[in-house]
């Protein structure tokens, strides 16, 4: 079951230490949908964004999914990271003060339960296309993504040496 989760700052800035097209976490406040996918024993999050009126515009494709045509955001998948247990923070939509935030959670997560096997689809979609050989076209796309196999590398030392003080 998919469910939303925020992501440690100290492991966000970590990991943008060696790829920048991590996105802000904001701290601690974007959520992202987990476990989309999982490759070895490495599992991987989504982040969402926040609705904005150029979402309406765009189209779906491999690495971005509108959520309610825009309505309530989107999906990167070309952001999506690897993360362990130790640095989530499960969102307790219950709890949000902010009414207008919580009923954004609420909308956005009865939306990617109706839209989960896109989620998992387009999620091992993109890493495998990030991972193999591309088409000319591919390699745009492969451009927006993070990179991957990197984060996992970096995942591994960031919990092998434990957070940073």
């Amino acid at each position: 079951m998919l469910k939303l989760y925020n992501v440690k700052e100290d492991y966000i800035n970590y990991l943008r230490r060696f790829d920048t097209g991590i996105l802000f976490n904001k701290q601690e406040t974007r959520p992202y949908v987990g476990i989309v996918y999982t490759i070895n024993t490495t599992d991987y999050y989504v982040p969402l964004s926040s609705p904005k009126p150029k979402f309406e515009k765009m189209k779906n494709a491999k690495d971005f999914h509108k959520i309610a045509n825009g309505k309530y955001g989107v999906i990167n998948f070309n952001k999506m990271i690897p993360v362990y247990d130790d640095v989530l923070i499960q969102v307790n939509i219950k709890a949000e003060l902010n009414t207008a935030y919580k009923n954004l959670l609420q909308n956005q997560f009865r939306e990617l339960m109706n839209i989960k096997s896109v989620i998992h689809t387009k999620s091992a979609e993109i890493y495998k296309l990030f991972t193999s050989p591309q088409s000319p076209h591919d390699i745009v796309l492969k451009k927006r993504c993070c990179n991957f196999p990197l984060l996992e590398q970096k995942m591994h030392e960031y919990k092998n040496r434990g957070q940073p003080k």
